[in-house]
């Protein structure tokens, strides 16, 4: 058992999710009872007040004396002789009132048990939402106390127990601090917001008139409130306590700062400090053994206690929780029993040392050991643990077949009703999407998760649904509302659609779908335009097809002939022309924005291959792009986010450099202010202000060109994904097993939040397809690999993507298979030139 270690004797938890400050504890006689027992008072936040009596170790149900609901927060709490009698009473503060209660014990149900009351004995309602409050008996008035009451803006107000007395304005306020009474110079000590310990005399407060209003602060009129002492401690106070021993003319004020604690005499004159090397929550000063020392009970953040007497450390222990209130209790007739408060309400009272052992261990009876039993015992062992681990053979097996399959009906159109974004006010068309969950076997499921992950431009009204009792009759049904904001050209129409869920054998699995939006929800029908900037080219091996059949939903107007065009404008107002030729097998995509052709150009071929299968023939339908690839307008797109991605760059070293010039400049500053002689500061705190003012322009510069940064990977992503379908068109032996394996290396996955950016990644892959399969000479294989650095420029990288694409139009393949073959056979001429 640690020595230095504190010992629960009680402990009870006031209340569940409440919370509770540094004035919500008292102890003392509330009751008045005959015995003189001390009770135990907490209050709440949360505004219920509890009253418990230790009696026993441990504690038990008939401890807590009371339990009431006031209508508003507790922020303190104290017993004083309140009332005209002899007798002890609660006063409770509330942030806007202040009452005086008496607690009796009811004497009417003697035969169901001891049952407590609170009687309300009166209330005094405040003019300013209060912080804190102290009792004593003001004016040096013997047998009575009074009340005075702190305010959040300053003002003191004073209760002669029912009747309202004055109220008083402190000089030069701020923020309030601890408030504490000291009886033998009737006088109150506070603190203010420039570390400063001041006394305010109650003679002086009294008959002041100049801080009646706040007004007359600033104007000067009456009689001035002048401070009686003031002491600069230096350090923000956290709370404030008064001691008087033997002699009640010597008394000592305790303040407790952050990292210190003062004693003070009665002039403000400092007695004693003692430097702390912790950061202390709460402490409580108390008589001492050795005549002219006061002890003291500190407790910090570190679950630690420290017994201090004077400024030598008498004893340290550890606690289970950390107290933001600490109170002695005396139990029955023993004395020196520690009452700790946390902030969630946790109550322990503990004392400090060790139980004493009563009971002596037996001594060890020696005997020879028996190796044959041991033997024996170690078999038995033995076995029960290879049958532990046998494998069970009953256990269910878990298999890859899902418990259910899902189904998404296809969406006919957009609803009728739109919806407004969260951001903005615009309505926007929306389309529904049903789901339906069938059970591959008789299993009932209590809870399958839903969820879509839509990319933007696209939104859900919901991202998840949650489907309970699955199985149990034939189809689960959901919905799910999409739509489009129109704030990036969307590059596909396919939304991920997953189910989570828990199996009969508690194994957590997953069902995989995807959503299939209309062409409806990216763009609508428009006029055609006669000029584009960027026009791509498609032949194929039918006739060219009535476009206005091939897109029939759209409900599009042709223009020019039979075939005619059909135009469609995108949400965020891009405009693709698709014109199809009158005597040849062509058609034409133009738009004025290049990655919106992406769009279009896959809808198009899609319906045009099923339009196709559907019809059937003899010839397949045969798809070509007769080139050139645009290659300029996707360098061009790479250089535009390349820039991004170099400013991006300057922006944060210029940031770190921003960053570690503003530290220095605080150090500088912190030596000049701790310096004791005063010196100079030669402009630095202008240099500190202008640095300031720099970090906060290239944080917004940084933000901006971050926000730029995800439009130009979705531009550059879309771009990739269109040179990827036109450069399988434009390639004749290029399969749908090496359209792969390109796709994996000119890979649209392009995300600016990755340690090593996309050119750095595609131009590695790029240059290991040139230095195996697509390699013509040795030398070329010879090629050291790319560096995944950022590079100074795109020059590199774009002249590789464009002796790839010329090698594979070319009849280049992309197979290793057929690169190690001609190692093979290189290595095998080689040793018979040899030989």
């Amino acid at each position: 058992m640690s020595l230095f270690k504190s010992r629960e004797w009680w402990y009870t938890h006031a209340g569940a999710e409440e919370e509770y400050d540094t004035c919500n504890l008292c102890v003392g006689n509330v009751d008045n009872s005959p015995d003189k027992l001390e009770k135990i008072v907490v209050g709440s936040l949360q505004g219920i007040l509890r009253i418990y009596c230790p009696r026993t170790k441990g504690g038990n149900h008939e401890d807590m004396l009371l339990e009431y609901q006031t209508d508003s927060p507790i922020l303190g709490l104290d017993i004083g002789r309140l009332v005209g009698d002899s007798g002890l009473y609660l006063a409770i503060l509330h942030p806007r009132k202040v009452t005086v209660c008496s607690v009796s014990v009811d004497t009417t149900t003697k035969d169901t048990g001891t049952f407590y009351n609170i009687s309300q004995i009166y209330s005094h309602k405040l003019e300013r939402t209060a912080c804190n409050m102290c009792l004593g008996s003001f004016g040096s008035i013997k047998n009575k106390d009074f009340i005075c009451v702190q305010s959040m803006d300053g003002m003191m107000s004073f209760y002669e127990q029912d009747s309202f007395a004055f109220a008083r304005f402190l000089p030069q306020f701020l923020i309030p601090g601890p408030l504490c009474y000291v009886p033998s110079t009737d006088t109150f000590i506070t603190s203010s917001s420039s570390n400063f310990v001041e006394a305010y005399r109650y003679q002086t407060l009294a008959v002041s008139t100049e801080s009646e209003s706040k007004d007359q602060i600033k104007t000067g009129a009456g009689k001035r409130l002048r401070v009686d002492w003031k002491t600069n401690i230096g350090d923000n106070v956290v709370d404030i306590k008064i001691f008087s021993g033997a002699d009640d003319n010597a008394t000592t004020i305790f303040v407790l700062g952050e990292h210190n604690l003062f004693a003070l005499r009665e002039n403000g004159v400092i007695r004693f400090m003692k430097k702390f090397d912790f950061n202390p929550s709460c402490f409580y000063p108390y008589g001492s053994l050795v005549e002219g020392t006061v002890n003291m009970l500190v407790a910090n953040h570190s679950r630690t206690c420290y017994v201090w007497q004077d400024t030598t450390l008498a004893w340290s222990s550890s606690f289970q929780h950390v107290p933001v209130n600490i109170r002695i209790l005396t139990v029955g007739s023993l004395k020196g029993h520690i009452v700790t408060l946390d902030e969630t309400g946790k109550i322990y009272v503990s004392y400090l040392g060790t139980d004493p052992s009563l009971q002596t261990a037996a001594p060890v009876e020696r005997r020879e050991i028996n190796y044959d039993e041991k033997d024996q015992e170690m078999a038995k062992l033995q076995q029960v643990i290879r049958e532990c681990t046998k494998p069970i053979e009953h256990a269910p097996k878990i298999t890859d077949q899902p418990d259910f399959s899902i189904f998404v009906e296809p969406v006919n159109g957009l609803d009728v009703v739109g919806v407004k974004h969260e951001e903005s006010d615009t309505e926007y068309p929306t389309v529904t999407v049903k789901i339906n969950l069938r059970c591959s076997s008789k299993i009932s499921l209590d809870k399958v998760t839903l969820t879509v992950a839509p990319e933007v431009p696209f939104y859900a009204t919901q991202r998840s649904v949650v489907l309970t009792n699955v199985g149990s009759g034939p189809t689960s049904l959901a919905t799910f509302s999409l739509y489009n904001t129109g704030q990036r050209v969307a590059s596909d129409l396919t939304v991920p659609l997953v189910a989570h869920y828990t199996n009969n054998h508690s194994s957590p699995r997953s069902v995989h779908n995807s959503i299939h939006l209309p062409l409806q929800l990216v763009c609508s029908a428009a006029c055609p335009e006669k000029s584009a900037a960027h026009k791509i080219t498609i032949e194929t091996n039918k006739p060219a097809m009535n476009l206005l059949e091939l897109f029939s939903e759209m409900n599009c107007e042709s223009e020019g002939g039979q075939n005619g065009c059909v135009a469609f404008k995108t949400v965020s107002g891009e405009v693709i022309t698709l014109l199809a030729a009158k005597n040849s097998q062509k058609y034409r995509i133009q738009s004025n924005s290049f990655i919106a052709l992406y769009i279009i150009i896959q809808q198009f071929l899609m319906k045009l291959r099923r339009h196709f299968e559907k019809i059937g023939g003899t010839q397949p339908l045969s798809v070509t792009f007769p080139g050139p690839v645009p290659l300029q307008e996707y360098f061009d797109i790479i250089d535009s986010r390349f820039e991004l991605r170099l400013r991006q760059r300057s922006y944060r070293e210029m940031l770190s450099q921003r960053a570690q010039q503003f530290r220095a400049i605080q150090r500088r500053l912190l030596t000049r202010f701790k310096d004791k002689t005063p010196s100079p500061l030669q402009n630095m705190d202008t240099l500190l202000e202008g640095t300031y003012q720099q970090i906060l322009a290239l944080a917004d510069a940084d933000l901006q060109t971050t926000k730029a940064l995800e439009e130009a990977d979705h531009a550059l992503s879309t771009a990739t994904k269109l040179m990827l379908l036109l450069v399988k068109l434009w390639c004749p032996n290029l399969d749908d097993k090496q359209a792969t394996v390109l796709q994996s290396c000119l890979t649209p996955d392009v995300n600016s939040s990755d340690d090593v950016g996309w050119e750095e990644m595609v131009d590695a892959s790029i240059t290991m397809l040139l230095r195996t399969c697509l390699a013509k000479t040795t030398k070329e294989q010879s090629v050291g690999a790319a560096s995944l650095k950022l590079p100074s420029d795109t020059t590199k990288l774009k002249k590789h993507i464009a002796l790839l694409l010329e090698r594979l139009n070319k009849g280049g393949t992309l197979s290793l298979n057929t690169y190690a073959d001609k190692v093979s056979h290189r290595n095998k001429d080689q040793i018979e030139s040899g030989s």
